[in-house]
C-alpha cells in the first residue's frame, strides 16, 4: 500500500490522475452501449410505448447536454476533484436507483439522475487531463482518452447484451455501482486540486442568469430536434421551440456582454482556434452521427443481418480509432493539429461518400472497408482537435472549454441524427407516401421493393448531406491558421504554469 501510495505522489502522478479520468470515461461510454441494447427487454417487461421507452435515452442526453458548461465553470471556481468526484458519486448512487426502478417514468427521472454525475465527469475528465500533462505531451495523454472511449463504444453493445440475457436489465446498472466506488477512492486519493484547479484571487460568483437562459435555449432545440410528438406536443410546436432557442442565444450573448463574471467568457471565441476548433469538432460529430443512426437499419432490415452479426459489423469503426487516436495525438504534439485535423476530417468526408454508395447487392467487405477508413479518419480528427482547442485557453479556463466541447459534441450527434432520420424519412415519403420508419420492421414489408427502394433514397441522401457537412468541417479545421509542419511545442504549447495567456489570444501555430 505504501508503494502504492508513494507511485501516487512521485513522477508517475499524471498517469495515476490519466487513470481516474479514464474511469469516468470509461463507464459512461460503457453505459452509452450498455443501455442501448437493453431498450427492447425493458419495454417488453413495462409493456411500454416506444415514445415511452426513448425518454430513457433523451432525458439522459437532454440533462447532460444543457449542464455541462455549468458544471465546468463550477469546477473552475470551487475546484475540479471537488466536482469531478461527486459526479462519480452522483453517478454512482443514480445507476442503482435506475435498477431498482418499478416503471418506465421511474426509470427515465433516475436516468436524468444519473446524468447529472455524468455531466460533471465529463465536464472535467478533459481538464484535469490537460492540466497534469505538460503542452509537449497533451495530444498523447488525450489520444489514449480517444482509445478507451473507442474501447468502450466497441464493447458496451456487446457486455450490454449478455448482462441482460443472463443476469436480467437491471444489472446493466448495477455493473456500475463497484467501478464508481473505485473511480469515488481513486480520484480522493489521486487529484489535487492545487494542480488541476487554477488558484483564484477571490472567490468568482456564479452566473446564474446565464446558466438558466443557455440551459433554457439548449432544451428546446434538443427537444424540436428530438421531435415534440415524443413529449405530447402538436407538431405546430416545433417552430415555436426554435423560436425559443433562438432568443435565448441572443439573450445569452447580451447576458455575457453585461455580467463581470459570465458563465463564458465570449471573448475565447475572438481566437480562432477555439472558435473554429469548436465548430469542427460540431461539424465532426453532425456527419458521423448520421452512420450511427443508418447503419443498424440497412444492416438489419435491408441486408438482413441478424443482431448479433450487425453490432459485430459495427466494431471496425471503433477498433480503428482505438490504435489510431494515440498516435494521432503523439504527432500533433509534434507538428500541430491543423494538418492532422483536416487530412482525418477529409478522410471522414471521403468514408461518408463511400457510405453513400452501399446498396441492395453490397456484401460484408464492402461495409468493413467503409467504417474502418470512417475510424481512421476519426482517430486522425479527434485527439489533435481536442488538444488544438485546450490549449488555446488560458489554464484556468480548461473547465469551461472541456465542458463547452462536449457540449458540441452532444449538440452534434443530436443534431445529426435528427437530420440522418428526417432525410431517410424523405426517401420513403416519396416512394411509398408515408415516412413511418416502423414499417421496415414488418417483414412483409422488406420485402416490398418499393419500400426497400425509398429506404435506399433516403439514406444515400442523408450520406450525402453527412459528407457534405464534414467538407465543411474541413474548411473551418484549415481556416483555423497556423502552420502545416514543425513542431508545435516549441513554438506554442506552453507548460500549464505558463498557460496564462489573455482570452481570445492563439497560441499555437
Amino acid at each position: 500500500m505504501k508503494s502504492i501510495l508513494a507511485s501516487i505522489d512521485g513522477p508517475n502522478h499524471k498517469w495515476w490522475a490519466l487513470v481516474v479520468v479514464q474511469i469516468g470515461v470509461l463507464m459512461s461510454t460503457l453505459d452509452a452501449g450498455i443501455v442501448a441494447v437493453s431498450m427492447p427487454t425493458i419495454m417488453g417487461q413495462f409493456h411500454a410505448r416506444v415514445t415511452m421507452i426513448q425518454w430513457i435515452v433523451l432525458a439522459y442526453l437532454v440533462v447532460i447536454t444543457v449542464t455541462l458548461l455549468p458544471f465546468g465553470r463550477l469546477a473552475d471556481m470551487y475546484g475540479r476533484k471537488q466536482i469531478y468526484t461527486l459526479g462519480f458519486i452522483i453517478f454512482t448512487g443514480g445507476s442503482a436507483l435506475c435498477g431498482a426502478s418499478g416503471g418506465v417514468e421511474q426509470l427515465a427521472l433516475f436516468r436524468a439522475l444519473q446524468a447529472l454525475g455524468a455531466s460533471m465527469l465529463m465536464a472535467n475528465g478533459m481538464a484535469i487531463t490537460s492540466a497534469v500533462f505538460p503542452a509537449r505531451e497533451r495530444g498523447k495523454a488525450l489520444g489514449i482518452g480517444g482509445t478507451v472511449v473507442a474501447t468502450g463504444t466497441t464493447i458496451g453493445p456487446t457486455i450490454g447484451g449478455l448482462i441482460t440475457q443472463w443476469l436480467g436489465w437491471r444489472w446493466i446498472f448495477y455493473v456500475n455501482i463497484p467501478v464508481g466506488v473505485i473511480g469515488v477512492v481513486m480520484a480522493i486519493l489521486v487529484l489535487r486540486n492545487k494542480e488541476i484547479t487554477p488558484a483564484l484571487s477571490s472567490r468568482p460568483r456564479f452566473d446564474l442568469a446565464g446558466a438558466l437562459i443557455a440551459a433554457l435555449g439548449l432544451l428546446a432545440l434538443l427537444l424540436a430536434l428530438s421531435g415534440v410528438d415524443q413529449i405530447g406536443l402538436p407538431e405546430d410546436a416545433t417552430p415555436a421551440l426554435y423560436g425559443v432557442a433562438v432568443l435565448a442565444l441572443l439573450a445569452f450573448v447580451l447576458v455575457e456582454r453585461r455580467v463581470r463574471e459570465p458563465m463564458i467568457e465570449l471573448g475565447l471565441f475572438q481566437s480562432k482556434l477555439f472558435a473554429l476548433g469548436s465548430g469542427a469538432g460540431l461539424l465532426a460529430f453532425l456527419a458521423i452521427s448520421a452512420n450511427a443512426f443508418l447503419l443498424p437499419f440497412y444492416l438489419q432490415l435491408i441486408l438482413h443481418y441478424p443482431p448479433s452479426q450487425a453490432g459485430l459489423l459495427m466494431t471496425p469503426t471503433s477498433l480503428v480509432i482505438a490504435v489510431v487516436a494515440p498516435i494521432s495525438g503523439w504527432l500533433s504534439d509534434r507538428m500541430g493539429a491543423r494538418l492532422l485535423s483536416s487530412l482525418g476530417l477529409a478522410v471522414v468526408c471521403f468514408a461518408l461518400f463511400s457510405l453513400s454508395r452501399l446498396n441492395m447487392a453490397s456484401g460484408y467487405g464492402d461495409v468493413v472497408l467503409r467504417l474502418v477508413l470512417l475510424g481512421l479518419g476519426q482517430g486522425m480528427f479527434q485527439s489533435p482537435n481536442n488538444s488544438s482547442v485546450i490549449g488555446s485557453v488560458p489554464r484556468e479556463r480548461y473547465g469551461i472549454a472541456a465542458g463547452f466541447m462536449s457540449m458540441m459534441r452532444n449538440l452534434g450527434m443530436v443534431m445529426g441524427t435528427a437530420l440522418a432520420s428526417s432525410l431517410l424519412a424523405s426517401g420513403l415519403l416519396g416512394t411509398v407516401g408515408h415516412a413511418n420508419l416502423a414499417v421496415l420492421g414488418d417483414p412483409s414489408a422488406v420485402g416490398n421493393q418499393t419500400l426497400i427502394g425509398g429506404f435506399m433514397t433516403g439514406m444515400e441522401r442523408a450520406y450525402l448531406v453527412a459528407a457534405m457537412i464534414a467538407a465543411t468541417g474541413i474548411l473551418a479545421s484549415l481556416s483555423r491558421g497556423g502552420s502545416f509542419r514543425g513542431r508545435a511545442a516549441a513554438v506554442s504549447h506552453q507548460e500549464p504554469s505558463q498557460a496564462s495567456a489573455p482570452a481570445g489570444r492563439s497560441r499555437e501555430p
